[in-house]
């Protein structure tokens, strides 16, 4: 949760000035960049926690189910927003192409897509992390001493592509779309999850953890060319508060105890709040503006805005989306499946002879109607569904 508030926070205060100059500035700027790789940081955590509880591919088509729909809507949602006030604005009108291309997931991949909202980043590397989670788990890659080899190459491999070929002046564009796309400089973060989830299961030692984390933290800062330095020391901040989260006792303290309601329910909206804080607050800042609300005012309803946006999110979108997918969906198709099955079991079982055959089929396979042939092999298959 504080992930994510951070962020809004942030992109309120500090981004969106940035962006348009005429929205700022606050009464406060939160300048350090650090909510957007916590979140990945405790996503992989919790892709750990989750995916060893059951079948690889029903973890996979849950893990999309309630990530996938609510994003979709968001992004046709900016984008019909931003096409009708950004010419007002004089700010950037999206086109089909950064439409579709944002729908898709491959925003990075190429100069010529725009972010219909510049936030949305960390999605399509969210997918990419279930997909390679999904392939990875069920072998060998997450046993023994394959893992942690695994999870340094995850910081040294892209610090070695970043230097050496992807240089901001020089490089080949295909190569800047593949470092980008894959999102090469962030993978590391997801490496920053496992390593603290192994550390929780004794898998790992906690200096192997502390020079880990480190190595990352330095890796993050060298990505950026030590620009944000301050942003990375406040990562690392963050990231020494998820590790006395996980490895100790719940923090069942007095103050905490008496917000764990709030908490628990801004956190529960959280992935919502994500998808509409930026861009829509930008246009809500703005035309605050134009009629004389002063920046707490414009904070405050920009914060309210998110909360309220994404608390219907989730409720109207995503939650029944995820619902309909992973349950009432599965259960029509297994319905269907299992009539399926018994159609082709009622079907009448009449034996043909070889004169009531068509000549080819005399000549390939005489008995290919025999009526103690068994079900084909899908057939058989959906059978077990039931």
């Amino acid at each position: 949760m504080l992930a994510v508030y951070s962020v809004v926070v942030q992109h309120v205060t500090h981004q969106s000035p940035i962006n348009h100059a005429e929205l700022g500035p606050y009464p406060f700027v939160l300048p350090l960049q650090f909510g957007a790789s916590t979140l990945l940081v405790i996503s992989a955590f919790f892709i750990c926690v989750t995916i060893r509880r059951g079948e690889t591919g029903k973890w996979l088509r849950n893990r999309l189910a309630r990530l996938l729909p609510a994003y979709l809507l968001a992004v046709v949602i900016t984008y019909g927003v931003s096409r009708a006030v950004a010419p007002a604005f004089g700010w950037y009108v999206p086109n089909v192409t950064d439409l579709a291309a944002n729908l898709l997931l491959v925003q990075a991949w190429s100069p010529t897509f725009h972010w219909i909202d510049a936030s949305y980043w960390t999605l399509p590397v969210q997918v990419m992390a279930f997909f390679a989670a999904a392939l990875l788990w069920p072998r060998r890659w997450t046993r023994g001493g394959a893992l942690p080899w695994l999870l340094w190459s995850l910081v040294v491999v892209p610090l070695v592509i970043r230097f050496v070929w992807r240089d901001d002046v020089d490089a080949a564009q295909w190569i800047r779309s593949v470092f980008d796309g894959l999102a090469l400089h962030r993978v590391a973060l997801f490496g920053v999850g496992i390593a603290i989830w192994l550390w929780t299961r004794d898998r790992f030692s906690g200096k192997h953890l502390a020079a880990y984390l480190v190595a990352v933290l330095v890796a993050q800062d060298a990505h950026s060319r030590f620009a944000d330095t301050w942003s990375t020391v406040a990562f690392g901040v963050i990231l020494a508060g998820i590790v006395a989260a996980a490895g100790g006792p719940d923090w069942d303290i007095p103050g905490l105890r008496q917000l764990a309601t709030p908490i628990r329910w801004l956190g529960g909206i959280s992935f919502g709040v994500y998808l509409v804080h930026q861009e829509l607050g930008f246009v809500l800042a703005r035309f605050l503006l134009d009629v004389g609300v002063g920046a707490w005012g414009r904070l405050v309803a920009c914060v309210a805005m998110a909360v309220v946006l994404g608390w219907a999110m989730t409720r109207l979108v995503e939650q029944p989306c995820h619902r309909w997918l992973t349950g009432d969906m599965l259960l029509r198709a297994r319905v269907a499946g299992n009539a399926v099955v018994e159609a082709i079991r009622d079907l009448p079982q009449v034996p043909a002879t070889p004169d009531d055959l068509p000549r080819q089929t005399r000549r390939v396979n005489p008995a290919a109607a025999d009526p103690l042939t068994p079900l084909p092999q899908w057939a058989m298959a959906t059978s077990q569904l039931r």
